[in-house]
């Protein structure tokens, strides 16, 4: 597979760019430090979201998109628009990621689940559009053994279709993966080849995973290791197309191929590699989602103070009143 070759070494200065040449405008609240939220459930609306995520300290979140194990999409209304846009201005929340159902498989070899697939995608695109959701993360898919290479196929036809329906400056993320059974994504340079064979567009991008990584064999338990990712990924999918990072522990070890997330600090990259990654300065400037295994949505606030403790940075009032 081709890979994307550069010479330009990664600095300190290096850091994400916006989402497409068309900026979405920010809120009118600074942004200081991390930008660091966890998933968070929709029911209620995004609206009442933005207040969970103010209760936990977050500056930004995930959701689904629609039920995790797929079905019809929640309609959105427009007072729902109205409140969760104020709410957001309010609170300073920035950027924001929809997640799409992990039942939506790019890859399936089996057309009517594909087909299912790349409609789903098409959808919720549009309806982050409507949102004003910056970013939205796929997992690439299963190719079911067909191989990767015909699963690769398969996610770009549905991908290409999907840009076929959508204008606007919201960005599709494709999301690196464990490479357990037969993922697509577990090595960057199919997510590479992806973004070729679409021809690199603007709107198509990379969103990281801590957890999946370490499983995958990058060993991010030290800057060292930080910085040959960092490397890997200039040479392969290029730094401005990585926009967002999903920031979990691993239950398993290093190239295990595994996906099993773990509290922070609580797993193999510890307190030692979580610090790591969160201080790299181009890491930093990315928006970090918390997907850890947690009881109740209120323990966001301790993974978000430990976070930020390993970061070298300062919790809000609402974390630090959780305790850690």
């Amino acid at each position: 597979m081709k890979t994307r070759k550069t010479a330009r070494p990664v600095t300190a200065a290096d850091h994400a760019p916006a989402a497409t040449g068309e900026t979405p405008a920010p809120p009118s609240r600074p942004l200081p430090g991390l930008r660091l939220g966890p998933h968070l459930t929709t029911a209620g609306g995004l609206g009442h979201t933005a207040l969970l995520a103010e209760e936990v300290g977050a500056n930004t979140f995930q959701f689904f998109t629609r039920n995790p194990r797929g079905g019809a999409a929640r309609a959105i209304t427009d007072q729902e628009i109205e409140e969760w846009q104020k709410e957001r201005q309010r609170l300073g929340l920035y950027p924001v990621v929809g997640h799409l159902p992990y039942t939506v498989n790019l890859a399936a070899p089996n057309p009517e689940t594909h087909a299912f697939a790349a409609r789903i995608l098409a959808e919720d695109w549009q309806r982050m559009a409507l949102l004003g959701v910056e970013y939205l993360v796929v997992h690439p898919g299963s190719h079911g053994g067909a191989g990767a290479d015909a699963g690769i196929d398969r996610i770009v036809a549905a991908i290409s279709t999907a840009l076929e329906k959508t204008n606007g400056p919201e960005m599709l993320l494709l999301e690196t993966m464990a490479g357990q059974g037969s993922e697509v994504g577990g090595h960057l340079e199919e997510l590479a080849t992806i973004l070729e064979r679409l021809g690199n567009p603007p709107q198509v991008g990379v969103c990281l995973d801590s957890c999946h990584l370490f499983a995958a064999g990058h060993d991010l338990s030290t800057p060292e290791g930080v910085d040959r990712l960092l490397r890997e990924l200039d040479r392969t999918v290029g730094l401005e197309r990585v926009k967002a990072s999903h920031l979990n522990d691993s239950k398993v070890e290093l190239a295990s191929r595994r996906d099993r997330h773990e509290r922070i600090g609580q797993g193999r990259l510890g307190d030692n590699g979580i610090g790591a990654y969160v201080r790299n300065p181009f890491i930093a400037r990315l928006p970090l989602l918390l997907e850890t295994p947690v009881e109740d949505y209120r323990e966001y606030a301790q993974e978000i103070r430990r976070v930020l403790r390993l970061a070298g940075q300062q919790a809000g009032p609402a974390a630090q009143a959780s305790g850690a």
